[in-house]
């Protein structure tokens, strides 16, 4: 089938470029149409005139394609709100690998898009990436200021609060927190200065967004354990020290106050689902908000999963932009909350 490139088609005549028999897969905000003809890619954005990146994960047979030096060419689309944009043919530029799994491939456009065009087909964001998953559990304290650097990357960074006596990962969370305040509010608030006042001497650093619990450390110590006191009768220690709960507490704020982003109760197929395309955070999982809330990440994409029971989990998800939330809207969840 032949398109008229710069054109707008409907989704089916995009993917009927591959060929008769076209194996059509999905992941993340990427389709892939896979046939005799082509290999057709769309995806929901450009990075400039000419050059378009696509995130993994892939499928087998795409990421063979994407990775063979035979078969047949790339066909690219971009979504617009009436239908698809014909990009035309592509050519491969680089493949990114970690740990030997492809995980983004950049394309280049055979024929730049005109000025007019790339307003209307929108640029994309330079993604965070998720190499700072890679630090982890090793030092948590570099992955924080790499992830918070990168989600956060279109807040201007301010003057750090001193943290003068506090233990070193509370004041890397500052350095990193500096000038972006959701940092320090929502679900889980840091306090700018550890207080005393909490049982067996111990100083209190936060507290929940609602007030029904606080977050306590020990005194003097360089990577304390952390304690909430209000959950239980007797304070309850986390999982994790200081230095990797704070990265997990700034996953879990992402996800729980993220907007555009969402609230879900999911059985565990729809569960597994939300987070096929993630990468699971490699620390122990948090206690709260449930007690086992495990988090999850991609490079737009902030996931939390909580399990009370064997049956059901609390899923929250927080993403950078809409078109990230994109795959979600097709799974059939019940959604508590969902501005995406």
């Amino acid at each position: 089938m032949e398109i008229r490139l710069w054109s707008v088609v409907a989704e089916a005549g995009a993917l009927a470029v591959a060929g008769p028999g076209a194996r059509v897969h999905e992941s993340g905000d990427t389709r892939f149409a896979a046939g005799p003809d082509a290999t057709v890619v769309i995806v929901s954005g450009v990075r400039n005139a000419e050059d378009v990146t696509v995130a993994g994960p892939f499928p087998r047979l795409v990421e063979g394609r994407l990775t063979g030096g035979d078969g047949p060419g790339l066909q690219v689309f971009t979504r617009l709100p009436e239908g698809l944009l014909v990009l035309g043919t592509a050519r491969i530029t680089e493949r990114g690998r970690r740990r030997g799994v492809l995980h983004r491939v950049d394309l280049r456009l055979d024929t730049p898009l005109p000025e007019h065009l790339l307003t209307l087909a929108g640029t994309t964001a330079e993604q965070p990436g998720t190499d700072w998953l890679d630090l982890l559990p090793d030092d948590p304290v570099k992955a924080l200021e790499q992830f918070t650097a990168g989600w956060y990357a279109d807040v201007p960074a301010g003057d750090p609060v001193p943290g003068t006596g506090q233990p070193e990962p509370l004041r890397a969370f500052h350095r990193a927190a500096a000038g972006r305040a959701e940092l320090y509010g929502g679900a889980l608030r840091v306090h700018r200065e550890p207080r005393p006042g909490g049982p067996d001497q111990r100083m209190i650093f936060g507290e929940g967004g609602d007030g029904t619990f606080q977050l306590l450390i020990d005194a003097g110590v360089d990577d304390p354990h952390v304690y909430y006191h209000g959950l239980s009768d007797q304070p309850l220690r986390e999982r994790e020290r200081l230095a990797a709960y704070l990265m997990l507490s700034v996953l879990a704020r992402a996800a729980i106050d993220g907007s555009p982003g969402g609230m879900a109760f999911a059985d565990r197929a729809q569960a597994r689902r939300i987070v096929a395309p993630l990468r699971r955070v490699p620390l122990r999982p948090l206690r709260w908000p449930c007690a086992h809330s495990r988090l999850y990440a991609g490079p737009d994409l902030i996931a939390l999963v909580g399990a009370d029971d064997a049956d059901w989990f609390e899923v929250y998800v927080g993403a950078r932009s809409r078109p990230a939330l994109r795959r979600l809207r097709k799974l059939g969840l019940d959604w508590a909350s969902f501005d995406g």
